[in-house]
């Protein structure tokens, strides 16, 4: 359906402006979740174990590893925990 027919005509110039820049928003807040939450998927999966593999051949002690593992992925979680989707 297009945009000018029906009831869309009824629609003055400024009320669609105003609903267009609210669907452009709503899809940026989106899209911006989306990176976010991609963002923080790949510094779990690709970032901390990499860390944990030079820990480890630095010779540190596996607890003190899986304690800052543990850690890094309890401060993810909470940073994630304050992002737009789980606000």
């Amino acid at each position: 359906m297009s945009s000018t027919s029906g009831d869309a005509d009824d629609l003055d110039p400024e009320t669609e402006a105003a609903v267009r820049q609210a669907v452009r928003e709503e899809l940026r807040g989106a899209v911006r979740a989306l990176s976010q939450i991609g963002g923080g998927l790949l510094f779990g999966f690709l970032v901390l174990p990499a860390l944990a593999g030079v820990l480890l051949v630095l010779n540190v002690p596996i607890t003190v590893v899986f304690l800052l593992w543990v850690g890094a992925l309890l401060g993810l979680g909470a940073y994630a925990w304050k992002l737009p989707p789980f606000r």
